[in-house]
């Protein structure tokens, strides 16, 4: 059995999607993005909220197919801007390069562009097969931006790390109030160092301890996390 069949979830609670928590005015920056028609790069480190913001805005406005979501680090080869457009008009818009027009491009993990997809994203903005871009990137500095496409670029903000009642919001939205001490939470997601992925990866180990031990303490956490860090 599962650890977290012993809890009583039919799956495991930190792969689910959950609620947006923290960062809402950036969240909110990102929704006027797109309504305004502009492009917004959004710089955070690794684990700090980058790929759910994304998803947000997709959920926001993916209703009627014109949403492009690309994760960068999934891709195989580099990536091409033009294919991503001209598939979503099907297979005969990517054969004939068939450009939809009010396209919501969102770029996820984007650590580097060529300058000649720079180049592609300014081209298909400024003749509108692109309503609104969304980068999000660990360095802003390593994209290169040119300066042709700097001037449309409408706003550059980085994501702040969740605060530690934050962390405790996000988990109990995935587990529940039952589980483990405000407290024993706080100290997880210290220990984690404040990036929200290895904070769930975490939060599994302190969930599999607590079924040993329902008065796990801070101490224990601290304790049983730097040891698996070594």
């Amino acid at each position: 059995m599962e650890w977290y069949e012993e809890l009583d979830f039919d799956e495991n609670p930190f792969t689910l999607e959950t609620k947006y928590v923290g960062n809402d005015d950036v969240l909110e920056e990102a929704f006027y993005s797109v309504v305004a028609g502009s492009i917004l790069i959004v710089e955070g480190d690794d684990g700090s909220g980058k790929t759910k913001l994304l998803k947000e805005v997709a959920r926001r406005f993916g209703g009627h197919g014109k949403v492009a979501f690309v994760d960068a680090k999934a891709l195989e080869r580099e990536l091409n801007i033009e294919d991503i457009i001209a598939k979503k008009n099907g297979l005969l818009g990517y054969v004939f390069k068939k450009y939809p027009k009010g396209m919501i491009l969102l770029l996820d993990n984007v650590e580097h562009l060529s300058q000649k997809n720079l180049e592609r994203i300014k081209y298909f903005f400024d003749r509108n097969h692109l309503r609104a871009v969304v980068i999000a990137t660990k360095d802003y500095t390593k994209l290169n931006f040119p300066e042709s496409l700097q001037q449309r670029v409408w706003k550059h903000i980085r994501l702040k790390s969740l605060t530690e009642y934050e962390a405790v919001k996000v988990f109990r939205d995935k587990v529940g109030a039952e589980i483990l001490s405000d407290r024993v939470i706080k100290e997880t997601y210290r220990q984690s160092e404040k990036n929200l992925r290895r904070f769930f990866v975490n939060s599994e180990r302190v969930c599999k301890a607590y079924l040993a031990n329902k008065n796990l303490t801070e101490d224990d956490v601290k304790n049983m996390l730097a040891r698996e860090a070594t």
